[in-house]
């Protein structure tokens, strides 16, 4: 199943914080040895822009907690375990992390170690009672840095990133709605890092971006009891971004599909959302069961990754921006100031050309509104499935921070108007009648 950092985190601190806690020495000390190894791929990669006060720190906590590490001989356990998964899960997210990411990882990782610590104080009083203290020591100063200069939450939010920890279900087996969201957009990273998305890819996981939309939609009006008022711009806004890519086409021929890729496990989502939810009809029966409860925390996880998923399409749009990857009709693109005289040939002769610069500018918006209305509606489902402790708390406090924002109502209102607008010419143009407020839902 899928997890998160700040998941193995919590795990960790619930096995090490408790007073009547109990674990053998090596168990602890392997998991402040991994402790160590991830703070260290940390602090080479960067805390602040040159070397400082901050950085020197958590240097010395990675190397105290790794000489820590090295007294008892490793013989494994549940608190390494979980501290290993929690350091190769952080070399994992390391490509995709800045400064401030680092840092919000960083400060976690500290109060880990310190609870390890203060855990093998106990079990042994008198055993490295120096190096032990030098972790403790050193983690306090790491969170005191914190407190003064705390992570943003922006930086914290890589915590909640979901990652999945299993390939494609066998023939029976069942995938989670979150297992196929944090797949997805791992897959979406991996075709990042290499040669760069394919449009049909990045066509499949705005689909599946639409389909939790649309979810999620359906969940957070059943549970606010006003099936009515069904907040569907987030889908409508994905299935804009849908419509503005079929302008482009890539030239790349039709290959077998990657069965790590992009495309399944767009599909694998959407089916593990159909099959969770069911019809709109059937969600109103179950709302006041324990399995609607459920349903909803399987929603809310899901809808709070789509802003992360929106934020990988940008940069595949923004790296065709740059190289020119993708090709549209002349006349299709979005009308130049001063156009030059060879597009104004190109576009009279309905030549394809490459896309460039802001040639894209009518896509990264409409991804721009996706993002935006997607992010206000994972707050909405936070806010009506768990109010006083939400799950993937730095991510709801990243969208709740984003919803109060000064003027947030003004641009939201600005975005909804903008897709309304688009999407009714572009049905329009297709002879497509626009659905009313109440269509549509997860069987759609």
């Amino acid at each position: 199943m899928a997890t998160s950092l700040q998941q193995l985190l919590d795990a960790l601190a619930e096995r090490t914080a408790a007073p009547t806690a109990v674990a053998a020495i090596e168990d602890v000390a392997g998991a402040l040895g991994h402790l160590g190894r991830a703070v260290a791929g940390l602090t080479d990669d960067g805390l602040s822009p040159g070397l400082s006060a901050r950085q020197q720190t958590a240097a010395h906590l990675a190397v105290a907690c790794t000489t820590v590490g090295r007294l008892w001989l490793p013989t494994g356990g549940p608190l390494t375990d979980l501290a290993g998964a929690a350091a190769d899960l952080t070399g994992r997210t390391r490509a995709v992390m800045g400064r401030a990411h680092r840092w919000a990882v960083t400060v976690e990782l500290a109060e880990a170690a310190d609870h390890c610590a203060r855990l093998a104080h106990r079990l042994l009083p008198r055993a490295a009672v120096a190096e032990l203290a030098a972790v403790r020591r050193l983690a306090a100063a790491v969170e005191r840095d914190a407190q003064a200069d705390p992570p943003t939450a922006s930086g914290a939010a890589v915590l909640d990133r979901l990652v999945a920890v299993s390939g494609l279900p066998r023939a029976g087996e069942e995938l989670s709605a979150g297992d196929g969201a944090a797949a997805l957009i791992g897959a979406l990273d991996r075709a990042l890092r290499t040669d760069g998305l394919a449009l049909r890819d990045f066509r499949a996981a705005v689909a599946a971006a639409e389909i939790a939309s649309d979810c999620a939609s359906s969940v957070f009006a059943t549970a606010v009891g006003d099936e009515g008022m069904r907040p569907l711009l987030s889908a409508v806004a994905w299935e804009l971004v849908g419509r503005v890519s079929m302008t482009f086409d890539d030239g790349r021929r039709a290959r077998p599909t990657d069965p790590r890729g992009v495309v399944p496990w767009a599909r694998a989502l959407a089916d593990a959302l159909r099959n969770d939810l069911g019809s709109h009809a059937d969600l109103t029966a179950l709302r006041d069961g324990d399995d609607f409860a459920r349903l909803t925390r399987t929603v809310q996880q899901v809808t709070n990754q789509l802003p992360v998923l929106a934020d990988r399409l940008t940069a595949a749009v923004d790296r065709w921006s740059r190289n020119g990857q993708i090709y549209a009709a002349a006349r299709d693109l979005p009308p130049m100031d001063n156009m030059p005289e060879d597009r104004i040939r190109e576009v009279i002769a309905g030549r394809r050309v490459q896309a460039r610069g802001a040639d894209l500018d009518r896509l990264r918006r409409a991804l721009t509104s996706a993002s935006a209305l997607s992010s206000s509606l994972a707050d909405a489902v936070n806010r009506a499935a768990s109010p006083a402790a939400p799950s993937q708390r730095h991510l709801a406090g990243l969208y709740a921070e984003r919803a109060r924002a000064p003027g947030a109502g003004e641009r939201l209102l600005s975005h909804a108007d903008n897709v309304n607008e688009a999407i009714a010419g572009s049905r329009f143009a297709q002879g497509i009648n626009s659905p009313g407020l109440g269509a549509g839902g997860p069987a759609r």
